[in-house]
C-alpha cells in the first residue's frame, strides 16, 4: 500500500512536499505525473518545474488526464459518447416512453446524464438498480417509490440503445479501464502519481487512488487540505476518512505564518487560524483586511476596481491580485465594463451559451429559418452575420419593413427579402439535406458554420484576435457537436435530428469564453480555483446572503430522504445525498479563499439593489469581522448607489450639448424651409428636433398605433369630403346627406385601411378598425349638428413643397392636395414670415364663407385639441401659421382656426373665432375673440416660430428637458446628457 497521505491546513508547505517527492522520483529515474486542479495551476507548475530545469521526465495534468492515461493504458478502445450525444441518446430515450414518460426538456435530460454518471462509476446495473428499486417498494408502498422506478426504466434503456449502438459513455469506460487494471496491475506499469491543490475527491478519483495505490501497487502521493477537529474542514471529513485507511503513511504539516507578508503576518495568519473557531480572540487588522461596500452592485465592483487600480499603480503586477466571486459568470458582463473603464487588465474564463456567438448564433438563425415555427429574428441572425452581406443596412431595412408591416415568421420575412434582393439559396441547401436525413443535415450544417466563420476572412489570411477567440471556439464546438450527431445517425437513423431539433441541441452547447489567466492580467475565479496557489492581494466580493453562502440545491432526480431510504430498504447507497453538508461545504470555499492573499484581503457586498431593494450582508462577513477589532467596519469604504465621480474640490455641473459648428449644416439650417410641427418641437427641445428631424434615424418598430390611426383618419375623412363634393355638389355636411356621408366613409375606410395599418399585430387591426369607424361615423354625426355655415374647399392644402429641405421625410412623401373642384392652388409656394423664415404644410381643411371672402382652419387631432388660450403656453403655433398661410396664400381673410378632436368625450373644436367676423360657429366658451386679441395670437405665434427658426439658424443646440417629452421629462438622455 504505498500511498502517501500529506494533510495540513493551507500554507503549511504542502506543495513543498510534494515538488520535492516529485524530485525525488526524478532522481531515481522515474517519469512521475504531477496532478493539479486547473488548468491555471498546470501551467504554473509546469513553468516552475521548468525554471528549476526539469523539463523533462515530470508530467502536469489535471485528474482528466490521468483518467484518459488509465483508460489508454488499460486498452479499453470502445467509441465513447461525447457529451451532446450522450443527452441526444437520453432524450430519445426519455421520449421513447410514451404519455406518461417525463418531458424531455434539456434540464431533465442533463439531471438524468449526471445521475446516471453516478451510477456508472459505482458499477450498478441496471438490473441492480431495478432490484432496489423493489426492494424499496415492497417495503414502503409501491407509490413512495414511484419515481425512482422511472430511473430504473430509463437507465435500462439507455445501456440497451448504447448496446444497440456500439458505443459507451465516459464514466462507464472509465470504470471498465480500472476494472482492467485491477485484474491486470502491470498494464498501468511502475508510474508514480502525486497530487496536489486538491481539498476534496470524487468517487471517480477515489476509485483512481485506491486502484493505483492499493491495487497496482504504484506509488502515489496525495496532497489534502484538511485538519481534524476544524469547523472550516467539516465538510471534508468524509473524503480524509476514505483515504487515511489506504495511506501507508500519513503526514500531517502544521500551520506556517511565513508565507504571509511581515506587515500582515499577523492579522492573516490569525484569521486563517481563527476562521470558524469558537471563542477566537480579536486581532488588529493593520490594514491588512479591508472592508468595502457599496450602495448597489456597481458601486460595489466600482470601489473593487478603483482599489485594484491603485495597486497596480502602486506597482503590484497584476497576475499577483485575484478576484474572486461564487459565481464569476453572474457578474461577467457588468465586471467587464466596470474594470475596462478603470484601466484594469482582467482574465474571466465563463461558459457561454454556443448561439451568443456570432457564427453559433447565425447557424441557429437559419437552422430555424428552415422550419415553420421561424421567426423574423431568425433569419436576421443569418442574415447579419459577419460577411454574409457586403451592405449589412439591407438586413435593417428588412428588419424596419418586418417590424412595420407586422411580419413574425422567417418564411414571410424570407419572401419579402427575396422579392427585393436575391433568392436565399444556403437555406435551401439546409432544407434540402434535412429532407434526406440527421446525418446528411449535420454534414451541410458543419459546411455552412465553417463558411460563417470563413467569411469575413476571407482571402485575408489575418491571425485571430483576442475578440475572435470565440468564434473560433464556436466553430471547433460546432465541429464536434454535428459530427457526435452525425454519427449517431449514421448508425441508428431514428436517432437523427430535423432542423429544429438540431436547433435546439446548438443552443444548449456551450463554450469557454474568456482568456486564462496569465501574466499581465488580474485574475477573476472562484472560491476554489486558487487552492493551488497563493497572490499578494486578493478581493473576495459579492458576499450577499443566498450568493455566498450559496443555496443548497436539492437532488435533481432522487431526493437525499430517497437515497436514504433506498440504502436502508436495499443496501444500495447511491453517491449525492449529500444536501446536508452543503453549508459546512459554503465554509470550506470561504476559507480556502481568505487564506489565499500573502499581503491584502479586501472583502466586498452592496447594501441594494440597483433598484433600490435591500440586500442582505453575507454572514460569513461577520464571521470575519468579529475576529478584528471594531476599527476595521469603522474604516469600511462605501459608495452609494447611483454615486458619480467628481472632480476635487466641487460638484460637477452637467455639460450642456456644444452648439452645432459645422458650416454646411448650419448653412442648411438657415436655409431651411420648415414645417408647423417641426417649428413647434424645437421650440420643445432642439435636441429632440436634431435627432428627430435632422438625423431622421429609421425606427425599426412598427408605426405607433395612435400615429397609424390619424393617418387613416386624415386619409378617410379627405376622400369622404372629396366624395361628397363629387356626388352632389358640395362637401358641406347636413342631415340629408348624412346617410351618403357614412357610406362614403366606410368605402374610403376599406379602401385606404391597406396604405395605413392600423397595427403591427393582425389581431387587433379588426377591433381597431370598428373604433375607427365609430369614431369618425360620431365626428360626422357632431359636424351636422352644428350646421356650419362654411363649405369644406381646401382638402390637404400643401404649400411650399416645391423646394426640397433635408428634413421633414414623413411630409415630403405626400403630394400637395388640390382644393375639391379646383386646380387654382396646385404648386402654391413656402410662405415667407420675415427674418429668414420660410414655412412649408399641409392644412387639414380649409372652410369657406359664401362669398369667398373669409375662411377658418381646422387641423384635426385625435383626442387632446389645446385651446387658444394655451397655445403661447405650450408653443402651440400650427394653427395660427395656417391662418396667416391661408390670409398669404389664398387671398383669404382668417375669421378663425381650430383643432377638431376626431374621438373623446366632447368633440368640439378648440380654437379661436373671430367676432367680428360675423360667422356663426359653436365654440367652446371663452373660444370667442375680439379682432385685436386674436391678430395678437398669430403676432404671438410667428414670433415663436421666428425665434426657433433663429436659433437653429445660429445653431444653438441644447437639451430642454422639461418641455421635451408631452408631460416632461428627457426623450434622449444618452444624447442630451443633462439632468433632468
Amino acid at each position: 500500500m504505498p500511498i502517501t497521505l500529506i494533510t495540513g491546513p493551507a500554507n503549511a508547505g504542502k506543495a513543498r512536499e510534494v515538488l520535492d517527492a516529485v524530485r525525488g522520483h526524478l532522481a531515481r529515474g522515474e517519469e512521475p505525473l504531477l496532478l493539479v486542479p486547473t488548468r491555471a495551476d498546470v501551467e504554473r507548475y509546469r513553468r516552475e518545474l521548468a525554471l528549476e530545469g526539469t523539463v523533462l521526465g515530470a508530467r502536469v495534468e489535471r485528474f482528466e488526464e490521468l483518467i484518459g492515461e488509465i483508460v489508454r493504458r488499460a486498452g479499453v478502445s470502445e467509441p465513447v459518447l461525447g457529451r451532446v450525444a450522450r443527452e441526444r441518446v437520453l432524450a430519445k430515450v426519455v421520449a421513447g416512453g410514451g404519455e406518461d414518460a417525463p418531458r424531455s426538456t434539456p434540464g431533465f435530460v442533463s439531471a438524468l446524464a449526471a445521475t446516471i454518471s453516478g451510477l456508472e462509476v459505482q458499477r450498478v446495473t441496471p438490473a441492480r438498480l431495478e432490484a432496489s428499486l423493489k426492494a424499496w417498494a415492497s417495503t414502503d408502498g409501491a407509490g413512495a417509490a414511484a419515481g425512482a422506478g422511472e430511473l430504473g426504466r430509463l437507465y435500462g434503456e439507455y445501456r440497451k440503445l448504447l448496446r444497440r449502438i456500439g458505443r459507451t459513455d465516459p464514466e462507464h469506460r472509465a470504470a471498465q479501464a480500472l476494472d482492467a487494471i485491477r485484474l491486470e496491475p502491470s498494464l498501468w506499469g511502475a508510474t508514480p502519481v502525486l497530487m496536489y491543490g486538491f481539498d476534496d475527491f470524487g468517487a471517480l478519483q477515489l476509485d483512481a487512488i485506491e486502484t493505483l495505490g492499493s491495487v497496482v501497487d504504484a506509488r502515489v502521493t496525495v496532497s489534502l487540505t484538511y485538519e481534524p477537529g476544524r469547523t472550516a474542514f467539516a465538510g471534508r471529513a468524509g473524503t480524509f476518512e476514505t483515504l487515511r485507511p489506504l495511506a501507508v503513511e500519513h503526514r500531517h504539516l502544521q500551520a506556517r505564518a511565513e508565507y504571509y507578508a511581515p506587515g500582515a503576518r499577523a492579522a492573516l495568519h490569525h484569521l486563517e487560524r481563527s476562521l470558524f473557531e469558537p471563542g477566537a480572540g480579536r486581532e488588529e487588522a493593520a490594514g491588512a483586511v479591508r472592508l468595502l461596500e457599496g450602495g448597489g452592485e456597481r458601486a460595489e465592483l466600482e470601489l473593487v476596481a478603483a482599489e485594484v487600480r491603485a495597486l497596480l499603480d502602486e506597482g503590484i503586477r497584476p497576475e499577483e491580485i485575484a478576484m474572486v466571486h461564487r459565481t464569476p459568470s453572474a457578474v461577467a458582463e457588468l465586471l467587464g465594463e466596470v474594470f475596462v473603464a478603470h484601466r484594469v487588465p482582467y482574465a474571466l474564463e465563463r461558459r457561454v451559451g454556443f448561439a451568443n456567438t456570432a457564427i453559433g448564433g447565425a447557424l441557429v438563425g437559419a437552422l430555424r429559418s428552415t422550419t415553420d415555427a421561424g421567426e423574423v429574428t431568425d433569419l436576421l441572425a443569418w442574415l447579419r452575420s459577419p460577411g454574409l452581406l457586403v451592405r449589412l443596412e439591407l438586413a435593417d431595412r428588412l428588419e424596419a419593413k418586418a417590424r412595420r408591416e407586422g411580419v413574425s415568421s422567417a418564411a414571410r420575412a424570407r419572401a419579402i427579402w427575396e422579392a427585393e434582393h436575391w433568392r436565399l439559396e444556403a437555406l435551401d441547401h439546409l432544407s434540402e439535406a434535412a429532407h434526406r436525413g440527421g446525418r446528411a443535415l449535420c454534414e451541410r450544417a458543419v459546411r455552412e458554420l465553417e463558411w460563417l466563420f470563413n467569411a469575413p476572412r476571407r482571402g485575408s489570411a489575418v491571425l485571430l484576435e483576442s475578440d475572435e477567440l470565440d468564434e473560433a471556439r464556436a466553430l471547433a464546438a460546432g465541429r464536434r457537436a454535428l459530427a457526435e450527431l452525425g454519427g449517431l445517425a449514421s448508425g441508428v437513423p431514428e436517432l437523427g435530428v430535423d432542423a429544429a431539433e438540431l436547433a435546439m441541441v446548438l443552443e444548449g452547447l456551450q463554450i469557454v469564453s474568456g482568456e486564462r489567466a496569465g501574466e499581465g492580467k488580474v485574475t477573476v475565479v472562484d472560491p476554489l480555483a486558487l487552492r493551488a496557489r497563493r497572490v499578494r492581494a486578493l478581493f473576495l466580493c459579492g458576499l450577499q446572503e443566498g450568493v455566498f453562502p450559496a443555496s443548497a440545491r436539492p437532488e435533481p432526480l432522487l431526493s437525499e430522504e430517497e437515497r436514504r431510504r433506498l440504502a436502508e430498504t436495499s443496501g444500495l447507497r447511491l453517491e449525492g445525498g449529500r444536501q446536508g453538508d452543503a453549508l459546512a461545504a459554503e465554509r470550506y470555499a470561504l476559507y480556502a479563499a481568505v487564506s489565499r492573499p500573502e499581503e491584502l484581503l479586501v472583502l466586498s457586498w452592496h447594501a441594494a439593489d440597483d433598484d433600490g431593494a435591500a440586500q442582505a450582508r453575507s454572514l460569513f462577513v461577520d464571521d470575519i469581522v468579529d475576529l478584528f477589532e471594531e476599527e476595521l467596519v469603522r474604516r469600511r469604504v462605501c459608495r452609494a448607489l447611483g454615486a458619480v465621480d467628481l472632480p476635487a474640490g466641487g460638484r460637477r455641473s452637467p455639460t450642456p450639448l456644444a452648439p452645432l459648428r459645422d458650416e454646411e449644416i448650419v448653412r442648411e439650417l438657415r436655409e431651411h424651409v420648415w414645417s408647423a410641427s417641426s417649428l413647434e418641437v424645437w421650440a420643445g427641445c432642439p435636441v429632440k428636433w436634431f435627432v428627430e428631424r435632422m438625423l431622421r434615424a429609421d425606427d425599426l418598430d412598427p408605426e405607433p398605433e395612435p400615429l397609424a390611426r390619424g393617418g387613416l383618419a386624415h386619409a378617410v375623412l379627405n376622400d369622404t369630403f372629396e366624395g361628397l363634393r363629387a356626388r352632389t355638389g358640395s362637401a358641406r355636411l347636413s342631415g340629408a346627406r348624412l346617410r351618403l356621408a357614412k357610406e362614403l366613409l366606410r368605402e374610403a375606410l376599406g379602401k385606404r385601411e391597406a396604405d395605413f395599418p392600423l397595427s403591427a399585430a393582425p389581431e387587433r387591426r379588426p377591433g381597431l378598425r370598428r373604433r375607427l369607424e365609430a369614431d369618425l361615423e360620431r365626428y360626422l354625426e357632431h359636424a351636422v349638428e352644428q350646421e356650419s355655415p362654411l363649405e369644406p374647399t381646401y382638402l390637404e392644402l400643401g404649400f411650399g413643397f416645391g423646394d426640397r429641405p433635408a428634413g421633414e421625410a414623413s411630409e415630403e412623401g405626400r403630394d400637395p392636395a388640390l382644393p375639391v373642384g379646383s386646380a387654382d392652388t396646385a404648386g402654391l409656394p413656402a410662405l415667407d414670415l420675415g427674418e429668414g423664415l420660410r414655412l412649408r404644410g399641409r392644412i387639414d381643411r380649409v372652410d369657406v364663407a359664401t362669398g369667398g371672402g373669409q375662411a377658418v382652419v381646422y387641423d384635426y387631432k385625435g383626442r387632446n385639441a389645446p385651446p387658444a388660450a394655451k397655445w403661447t403656453e405650450q408653443g402651440n403655433v400650427q394653427v395660427a401659421l395656417y391662418m396667416r398661410a391661408v390670409e398669404e396664400l389664398l387671398g383669404l381673410k382668417a375669421a378663425g382656426g381650430f383643432y377638431q378632436p376626431l374621438s373623446g368625450g366632447d368633440l368640439r373644436a378648440r380654437g379661436v373665432l373671430d367676432f367680428e367676423s360675423g360667422i356663426e360657429i359653436e365654440c367652446v366658451r371663452g373660444e370667442g375673440r375680439e379682432h385685436a386679441e386674436m391678430r395678437e395670437l398669430l403676432v404671438q405665434a410667428i414670433a415663436t416660430a421666428r425665434a426657433a427658426a433663429a436659433q437653429a439658424g445660429r445653431g444653438e443646440l441644447e437639451p430642454r428637458p422639461r418641455t421635451c417629452a408631452y408631460r416632461g421629462g428627457c426623450m434622449y438622455p444618452t444624447i442630451c446628457r443633462c439632468e433632468q
